[in-house]
C-alpha cells in the first residue's frame, strides 16, 4: 500500500505476517542487516535464515516450538506494543487504559482512578514493554525456560 509515508507492505508468513515499511516507496535501495555478535547471534541468525528464505520463495520450517508464543503469550506482548504505542504518542494513561480495557475511565474522579486495578495493570504492562523495548523482547525469541512465566 502506498501512503505519503512510502510504501507498506505485508509478507505472509504461517508463523505470524512480517510488516515492512521503506520510507522512500519502490526507491531501489541495498538493504542490509546488522546483527549484533551477542549470546542471542545464534537466535538472531535463524530468525534472519528463516525470513531470508520466506522472501526468496524457499521453503520455510516452522518457527521452533521452545520459540513460539502462546496464546497468552501474544496477547499480552500486543497489550504491551499497544500501550507503548499510545504511550510514545503522548496519550494519557486514562486514555490508553481505556482502550486496551475497553471501558471509559474519563469519568472517574482522581481518587478512583488511583485506586482502579486496571491503573496498575496498565503500569504493570508499561513496565514490561519498556524492558522489552530495552531489549528483553530477546526472551521471546530465546523461548523455554529463557522466558518468564
Amino acid at each position: 500500500m502506498r501512503t505519503s509515508e512510502g510504501l507498506h507492505g505485508i509478507v505472509a508468513d504461517a508463523g505470524g505476517d512480517h510488516r515492512l515499511w521503506f520510507p522512500h516507496g519502490m526507491a531501489r535501495i541495498r538493504l542490509a542487516i546488522v546483527v549484533p555478535l551477542d549470546e542471542d547471534l545464534m537466535v538472531r541468525l535463524n530468525s534472519i535464515q528463516r525470513f531470508h528464505r520466506l522472501l526468496t520463495g524457499r521453503p520455510v520450517r516452522p518457527i521452533p516450538s521452545l520459540q513460539a508464543l502462546s496464546a497468552s503469550e501474544r496477547h499480552r506482548a500486543t497489550l504491551m506494543l499497544r500501550a507503548w504505542d499510545g504511550a510514545e504518542s503522548g496519550a494519557s494513561r486514562r486514555d490508553i487504559a481505556g482502550v486496551l480495557f475497553r471501558t471509559d475511565f474519563s469519568g472517574l474522579s482522581a481518587a478512583e482512578w488511583k485506586s482502579a486495578s486496571e491503573r496498575r495493570q496498565l503500569a504493570r504492562i508499561l513496565a514490561e514493554a519498556r524492558s522489552m523495548v530495552g531489549g528483553e523482547y530477546l526472551t521471546l525469541l530465546r523461548g523455554g525456560q529463557h522466558r518468564r512465566r
